[in-house]
């Protein structure tokens, strides 16, 4: 997985890449991590990320979600 910053957003939400869910045209393979950069400092920073090592552990730790703009982005 690959973690960037949607630059064009208001609030620098912070997006996910997996080539290994790459579906025709690619749109299936973006995710959306946090709907901020600072959301995902502090969740980073605070240790309780989805990517936590015991995060199955836990029922609040929230996963990533589709990218629901992935295919109108990705064509301009």
């Amino acid at each position: 997985m690959y973690a960037g910053v949607d630059c064009r957003s208001e609030t620098a939400t912070v997006l996910l890449f997996d080539p290994n869910a790459i579906v025709d045209d690619g749109a299936a393979a973006w995710f959306v991590d946090a709907g901020s950069l600072a959301e995902w400092l502090e969740t980073w920073l605070a240790g309780t990320g989805w990517y936590r090592e015991d995060a199955d552990e836990y029922e609040d730790v929230a996963e990533p979600t589709p990218w629901e703009m992935a295919a109108s982005r990705i064509a301009e």
